[in-house]
C-alpha cells in the first residue's frame, strides 16, 4: 500500500462506535408479566410485535385500572399492544374510576305559614325558657368539647408510647423487634393520622438498617406521596435517597414529586431535591427537564459535582446527533461543565467523579482534534482509577493520531499484558498490524492479525450459540448471572468479563444481589417479623426482583448483542488489512528485487527487512512474544522502537 492511503487506512481503523439490536423473544410461559414489565420493555426499545409475542406466549393477564392505561399512554405503549392487554385481561374495559356520590337532596322546608302568625308566636314565646335552652346547649358543648379534649390527650399519650418503645428499639439495635413493633401500630392506627406517617417512616428506617433496601426504598416513597406538609416527608426523602445509592430505584412514579413546593425547606434539601429529580429525568433522557432541576443545585452542595458532570454530558450525548460543525460546538460549550465538576469533585474528594470528568475532556479534546490536550487529561486518571484502562487505550489512539506511533504502540502492546489479558480491545491489534505494515514489519502485521483471530474472533461462533440458546431474558438471566446453562453451552470468559465491566450492568447486578438478599433474610427471620408482616414484604421483594431480572436480561442481551455486532465488523476489518499487508509486502518484494539487482546488494536487503521493534526497557520489566519488553510501573511513558525497515526509507 502507497504511504499516501495512510490517512484513510486510520479513519477506518480508529472507528469503534458499533450500532447494535436487540434480539427479544418471547419470556417464558411460567413467567406471567405485568404492566410494569410492558412498559419497561416498550423503553428498553423492543418492537410493539415483540411485546405482543411475549403477552401471548407467557399467556398473562391484565386486570386494567385507568391508572394502568394512563400510565401506559404517558410512556408511550402502541394502542395495539394496550388493546391486546385488554383482551387477555377478565373483562374487556378498564375497571371504571369511583363515580362521585350523588349530592344530597334537600331537606322538605317548612311548610308556608302565615307571617303574621309566626312573628305572633315568636311574641308569645316565653323569652326566660328560650335563654334557659340556650344555656343547656352551651353547657353540654363545652362539656362534649371538654371530653373530646381528654381523649385526644389520651390517644397522644398512647400514641407517644407506643412509638417512644418502637423507636428505643430501633436506636437500640433491636431491629426486628422495632419493626414489628411500628408495623403493629400502623395496623390497629387510623392510616390518615400523622401518627402512622411517623410509625412508616420508622418501620422503613428499621428495614434500612437491615440492609433490606427495596421495601425500604418503596416504603420511603409511598410517605412522599403525602407531599411536604407530612413531618414525615424530608427525613422519607433523605431515606429514598440513601436507599438509591445502594440499589437502582428510578420508579416512574418518582416524577410526582415535582409537584410539591420546598423553597422553603433548607438550602441543602432544596440541593439535594433538585439533584435527584434531575438524574431522575436525565435517567429517563428527558434533558430538558433535568436541566431545570440541575441548573438549580448550587456550587455549595455536595451533588454539584455530579449536577455539572451530567449537565456536560447532555450536551456531549446531545453532539452526536449534530453535523461536524455543530457538534464541534456542542463539545466545546461542554468543556466549562465538567472543569467546575473536577474542581468541586477533587475539594469533595469525590475521586469517581473527577475522574469521569478528565475522561470526558480527554474525549472532548480528542474528538476535535487536539491531541496534546486529549493526552493532558487521559494522564490524570490514575491507574487505581476504574477508568484507567479506558483512558490508557484512549490515551494511546491519541499518541498515534498526533504523530506519535513510537508511544502510541508502546501503550497498545502494554494492553495484551496480563494485567489487562480481560479486557475486550480488539483495536490495539488492528493499529498493531496497520504500523507494523506501514514500516515493512510483515511478519509482525502477520501476528497482529494472528492474535485478533485467536483471542477475538473465535469467539464469535460460542457467543452465537450461546444467544440461540438463551433466548428470553429470563433465560438469558439463569444461564449468565446464576450460571444455570444448559447443554453445557456458557458464554466465554472473555465476552463475560466485557459484560461484567459496563456500569449499567453492574448497577443492575448490585441490585439484583442485593434485592436476593433480602428475600434470603425475610425467609430466615420470618418468626421475628412476624408471619403477617414477613409475607407481606416478601411478596413486596419478590416481586421487585423478578422486575429487576427482567430488565437485568434485557440489558444482557443487549450487550453480547453488541459485542456480536462488533466482531462481524471486526472480521470486515480483518479482512481489509490482510489484504492490504499482502499488497504492501508484494510491493514491497518487488521493489526489494528491483533494488538488489540494481545495487548488487540482495543479501544486505534481506538481512535489513529482518529487522525487529522493541520497547524501551528499564531494570524491571516483562517481555511479551510480539516485539519487546516493557516497565510495570511507567506505563504511561512506554515507547516503541519501531524502526521503518522499507528499502530506502528514512530511519525515525
Amino acid at each position: 500500500m502507497r504511504r499516501g492511503d495512510e490517512t484513510g487506512r486510520r479513519s477506518r481503523l480508529r472507528s469503534a462506535a458499533l450500532s447494535f439490536g436487540l434480539t427479544f423473544f418471547a419470556a417464558s410461559a411460567a413467567e406471567a408479566i405485568t404492566v410494569e414489565n410492558v412498559i419497561q420493555m416498550h423503553k428498553s426499545g423492543l418492537p410493539g410485535a415483540v411485546i405482543l409475542q411475549t403477552i401471548q406466549s407467557t399467556q398473562s393477564k391484565f386486570n386494567l385500572t385507568v391508572a394502568d392505561l394512563k400510565a401506559m399512554e404517558a410512556a408511550g405503549v402502541s394502542k395495539d399492544v394496550v388493546e391486546a392487554m385488554m383482551k387477555a385481561g377478565a373483562s374487556a374495559a378498564p375497571a371504571p374510576e369511583p363515580a362521585p356520590e350523588p349530592a344530597p337532596e334537600p331537606a322538605p322546608g317548612p311548610e308556608p305559614t302565615d307571617d303574621l302568625q309566626r312573628v305572633r308566636d315568636a311574641e308569645d314565646k316565653d323569652k326566660a325558657q328560650i335563654e334557659e335552652d340556650d344555656r343547656i346547649r352551651e353547657a353540654a358543648r363545652r362539656a362534649a368539647e371538654l371530653e373530646r379534649q381528654k381523649m385526644a390527650a389520651e390517644e397522644q399519650r398512647r400514641v407517644a408510647q407506643a412509638l417512644e418503645k418502637a423507636r428505643d428499639a430501633l436506636d437500640d439495635g433491636d431491629h426486628y423487634v422495632a419493626a414489628r413493633m411500628f408495623d403493629e401500630f400502623i395496623q390497629k392506627s387510623d392510616p390518615a393520622k400523622p401518627s402512622v406517617a411517623a410509625a412508616r417512616l420508622g418501620l422503613a428506617d428499621s428495614l434500612y438498617a437491615l440492609k433490606m433496601y427495596g421495601n425500604a426504598a418503596a416504603m420511603y416513597h409511598e410517605i412522599l406521596g403525602a407531599g411536604p406538609e407530612n413531618e414525615s416527608f424530608v427525613p422519607a426523602f433523605l431515606g429514598l435517597r440513601r436507599c438509591s445509592q445502594q440499589i437502582a430505584y428510578n420508579q416512574v412514579t418518582l416524577e410526582q414529586l415535582t409537584n410539591y413546593f420546598v423553597g422553603n425547606a433548607k438550602p441543602e434539601f432544596q440541593d439535594s431535591y433538585n439533584y435527584f429529580l434531575g438524574k431522575f429525568f436525565f435517567d429517563y433522557n428527558r434533558y430538558e427537564d433535568a436541566r431545570k432541576y440541575l441548573g438549580l443545585v448550587t456550587d455549595k452542595a455536595g451533588d454539584y459535582a455530579g449536577a455539572q458532570y451530567l449537565l456536560g454530558l447532555m450536551l456531549v450525548q446531545e453532539a452526536g446527533e449534530q453535523d461536524n460543525d455543530d457538534r464541534s460546538q456542542k463539545l466545546i460549550a461542554a468543556s466549562p461543565f465538567f472543569q467546575k465538576s473536577v474542581q468541586a469533585a477533587e475539594a469533595q474528594e469525590n475521586l469517581r467523579i473527577a475522574h469521569l470528568s478528565y475522561l470526558a475532556l480527554a474525549r472532548i479534546a480528542y474528538t476535535v482534534g487536539l491531541y496534546d490536550v486529549a493526552i493532558f487529561y487521559h494522564r490524570k486518571v490514575p491507574t487505581e482509577s476504574t477508568n484507567y484502562v479506558n483512558s490508557l487505550y484512549e490515551q494511546g489512539w491519541s499518541y498515534f493520531l498526533k504523530g506519535d506511533v513510537r508511544r502510541g504502540m508502546g501503550i497498545f502492546h502494554t494492553l495484551d499484558g496480563p494485567d489487562w489479558e480481560n479486557y475486550f480491545l480488539p483495536d490495539a491489534h488492528l493499529l498493531e498490524a496497520a504500523v507494523f505494515m506501514n514500516t515493512c514489519n510483515f511478519g509482525f502485521a502477520h501476528d497482529a492479525v494472528k492474535r485478533i483471530e485467536g483471542k477475538y474472533l473465535a469467539l464469535k461462533q460460542p457467543l452465537q450459540t450461546y444467544l440461540a440458546e438463551y433466548v428470553t431474558p429470563d433465560s438469558l438471566y439463569r444461564a449468565f448471572v446464576l450460571g444455570q446453562t444448559r447443554n453445557g453451552i456458557d458464554v466465554p470468559r472473555l465476552l463475560r468479563m466485557a459484560v461484567l465491566s459496563e456500569p449499567e450492568f453492574h448497577e443492575l447486578y448490585g441490585t439484583v444481589r442485593n434485592r436476593r438478599r433480602e428475600v434470603a433474610t425475610l425467609q430466615a427471620h420470618a418468626v421475628d417479623f412476624g408471619a403477617e408482616l414477613s409475607n407481606r414484604l416478601l411478596s413486596s421483594v419478590e416481586q421487585q426482583l423478578k422486575d429487576t431480572q427482567l430488565e437485568m436480561g434485557i440489558k444482557i442481551s443487549q450487550l453480547l448483542q453488541k459485542l456480536d455486532a462488533e466482531m462481524t465488523e471486526l472480521e470486515i476489518k480483518v479482512s481489509e488489512i490482510r489484504i492490504e499487508i499482502d499488497e504492501q509486502e508484494g510491493e514491497e518484494l518487488s521493489k526489494a528485487i528491483e533494488a538488489s539487482y540494481r545495487e548488487g546488494d540482495a543479501t544486505a536487503a534481506a538481512a535489513d527487512a529482518q529487522r525487529s521493534a522493541s520497547i524501551l526497557v528499564g531494570d524491571k520489566y516483562l517481555t511479551w512474544p510480539f516485539e519487546g519488553e516493557y516497565w510495570t510501573d511507567e506505563v504511561n511513558a512506554y515507547r516503541s522502537n519501531l524502526t521503518e525497515v522499507c528499502k530506502g526509507a528514512a530511519q525515525k
